[in-house]
């Protein structure tokens, strides 16, 4: 009789790393997933990840905090909470619904209306909430992984870039009817990838540079200490010692971080996108001035190797000067952004504090159209931060206050003293690239992009991410400290020589 051999469960983190993988490889390839197929097939693997995230729950990584369970517990069900009905009268009382209500007065006959939902276009708005799912499972499978998986992640998403970038500079080489661009003709003139707009294109390229060269500073000079040293410090090095931090081993992983981030800031530069190029420029100078004293964890080349970090993030600042102000293209809509905000702050006042609903910035946005600008279409506003106001109001306001308050808060986190690991290295080019988006997207709407979103997502959780391992290891050196402070014996009190006789005594 042959041997029965039993089930074996798969592992939940497992499962979690490889369905991240597919998803984040999948996100960028169908226009970035901002066409309804690609992005229900994003929606898809996302509802798969979430539902495998809570049935077999990974072991990776610390529980999120309650501050941070509530703030996704409300970015997650605004959107619901504005499908709620209300009865016509007191919903034609709402804040800028009273135009609507006239409107559907007139038309309806004087026949009484039903209930409206709180969203002026209720199909919209459920089309956002499910939008919602991709960023939302990334983040939730990525942050409680093992520190050394998402390093992996880290790669996999730096390849991603690499090869976007690599097929944009093919783009540009090749021209505008290159069979390279994918059937996309409206960005003959620079690369774009299998995005549609360079910007967004340049969106991803710049989150991926600070985290190319956090992993590049991280690996140039990283060896780990020889036990034979007996703890002796730089200075007891023998020549074997120094020669070992230049193995092939090493010296081959610099080379393919360098080269990435080259071929990404290449690929940033060919997008001839004027904010991409700027938010590059910023970020080579935030990772200078953090990574150039840390290179390899410990600064292994000194002051030396510090001055010579320094000088080659200045020296592309100012090779990349030039090429912003005479390479990069205006874009077309610089001078019309400002009559858009000035049109969205408008209709912002007319919401405010409810919204309009989200996914209703285009229609809404067409009763408050600039007079110079007929014919136009102006589906988003071009600054994530004014529709989002406009679509959820005052909660948006403070979700983005919160969440700058996380941001801030964590980075005092991840800026510590003592040895800096390659995944602590991730962390801090993941919380550049993050910072780099926040502004870029005062002026662009990449966040509405899926697959900007997703990695963006993915950032975030590499970024506010608490190794398992490190807490385990804080609290066995609490409960060392305990243990070893029961072992003492209790201290022996002597009372003074002139206290032993009682004053009271006869």
């Amino acid at each position: 009789m042959s041997d029965i051999k039993p089930n074996r469960v798969a592992d939940p983190d497992a499962v979690l790393f490889y369905g991240l993988i597919a998803l984040l490889a999948f996100a960028p390839l169908f226009r970035a997933g901002n066409r309804p197929l690609p992005l229900l097939v994003m929606e898809l693997m996302a509802l798969a990840l979430l539902v495998w995230r809570f049935w077999s729950p990974p072991t990776g990584g610390q529980p999120l905090s309650r501050p941070a369970r509530i703030f996704l517990a409300l970015l997650f069900l605004l959107p619901l909470a504005q499908l709620l009905f209300a009865p016509f009268g007191p919903w034609a009382g709402l804040p800028g619904r009273s135009f609507y209500a006239d409107a559907l007065r007139q038309t309806s006959g004087g026949a009484d209306l039903d209930w409206r939902a709180l969203s002026l276009i209720p199909t919209a708005t459920e089309s956002a909430w499910l939008a919602l799912l991709p960023p939302l499972a990334v983040f939730l499978a990525a942050i409680h992984l093992a520190s050394q998986q998402l390093l992996r992640l880290a790669l996999v998403f730096l390849g991603i870039a690499t090869a976007e970038a690599l097929l944009g500079l093919i783009q540009y080489g090749d021209g505008p009817d290159s069979v390279f661009r994918l059937g996309n003709t409206l960005m003959g003139d620079s690369a774009s990838g299998t995005y549609i707009n360079r910007n967004h294109l340049a969106g991803l390229l710049e989150m991926a540079l600070p985290v190319g060269l956090a992993l590049l500073a991280a690996t140039v000079g990283h060896g780990r200490p020889s036990h034979a040293s007996g703890g002796r410090g730089r200075r007891g090095r023998t020549l074997r010692q120094w020669l070992a931090r230049f193995s092939v081993a090493r010296i081959n992983q610099a080379a393919l971080f360098g080269a990435a981030a080259m071929a990404i800031l290449l690929g940033l530069v060919f997008t001839r996108s004027r904010a991409g190029v700027g938010m590059a420029m910023l970020g080579i100078l935030l990772c200078t001035l953090t990574f150039s004293y840390r290179l390899g964890g410990r600064n292994v080349y000194g002051l030396i190797g510090t001055f010579t970090a320094v000088g080659v993030g200045l020296a592309s600042l100012i090779g990349l000067a030039p090429v912003w102000s005479r390479f990069t293209l205006q874009d077309p809509l610089e001078d019309g952004r400002w009559k858009i905000f000035d049109a969205v702050i408008q209709a912002i006042g007319e919401f405010f504090p409810l919204g309009s609903g989200a996914g209703t910035f285009e229609a809404v946005m067409r009763r408050f159209y600039p007079a110079d600008f007929p014919g136009a279409t102006i589906n988003h506003a071009h600054n994530d931060y004014l529709e989002w106001l406009l679509e959820l109001g005052l909660v948006a306001a403070v979700l983005i206050a919160v969440w700058l308050l996380f941001y801030v808060r964590q980075w005092g986190r991840v800026w510590k003293r003592g040895e800096w690991t390659p995944f602590r290295f991730a962390q801090a080019g993941a919380g550049i690239a993050l910072f780099l988006m926040l502004l870029h997207t005062l002026v662009d709407f990449n966040l509405r992009i899926p697959a900007n979103a997703v990695f963006a997502a993915f950032l975030a959780a590499v970024f506010f991410h608490r190794p398992l391992e490190e807490e385990r290891r804080r609290s066995s050196r609490r409960r060392e400290a305990a243990s070893e402070s029961e072992g003492k014996p209790p201290p022996t009190y002597s009372i003074p020589p002139e206290n032993q006789a009682s004053p009271f005594a006869g």
